[in-house]
């Protein structure tokens, strides 16, 4: 294994374990943080999120197979400039995650419900995206793709890219119907990205 597949290989593990940590202090809290599929949405966002969390699931495990077991997976060639970038963008990634979670505490989901009890959280890097989450989920994934290219891993990359701006669409139609003018003047003030 390279020093590249090491150290991206920490990277996945350290964000997987953050997003189940989350997970599990939620969950002690008495707050469900997984809500992807579950709950009455009409059907084009309960689908997006029902594929989303099956992908999520896999393409995790896509990413740590073809970065532990790569020479076993359909690849492109790989080259150190384009691994080393691979590493910066996924180690951004990470960071913006980290972060947009740390911002979000209890508010914090993936996916909506109408029966949630959230606030609309606008501060720290939530004032310069509305979906920081989303970004180190989309970074992490074309990091992964760039530091171990098989064709498993840039499929996986694009679907998930795909996914999360359906699944960015349908919380956003939530978050209007939720948050009325807060949200509407939040969205004309904060790019989406």
């Amino acid at each position: 294994m390279t020093a590249y597949s090491v150290i991206m290989l920490s990277i996945l593990i350290l964000f997987y374990a953050a997003y189940l940590l989350k997970m599990l202090l939620l969950r002690r809290r008495g707050i469900e943080g997984r809500l992807l599929g579950k709950g009455k949405k009409p059907f084009r966002p309960q689908s997006v999120e029902r594929i989303l969390s099956v992908l999520t699931f896999l393409g995790g495990l896509i990413q740590f197979l073809s970065v532990l077991f790569r020479d076993t997976f359909w690849s492109v060639p790989e080259n150190a400039p384009m691994q080393s970038a691979g590493l910066v963008v996924a180690l951004v990634g990470f960071g913006f995650f980290i972060i947009a979670m740390a911002t979000m505490r209890d508010n914090w989901r993936a996916g909506f419900d109408e029966r949630q009890q959230t606030d609309l959280v606008t501060n720290g890097i939530y004032r310069f995206s509305r979906n920081p989450a989303f970004v180190g989920f989309d970074m992490l994934y074309i990091g992964c793709a760039l530091v171990s290219p098989t064709y498993w891993n840039i499929f996986v990359c694009v679907c998930g890219i795909v996914l999360f701006h359906l699944q960015i669409l349908g919380e956003e139609q939530f978050m209007k119907s939720r948050f009325g003018d807060a949200y509407l003047a939040y969205q004309h003030r904060v790019p989406r990205y």
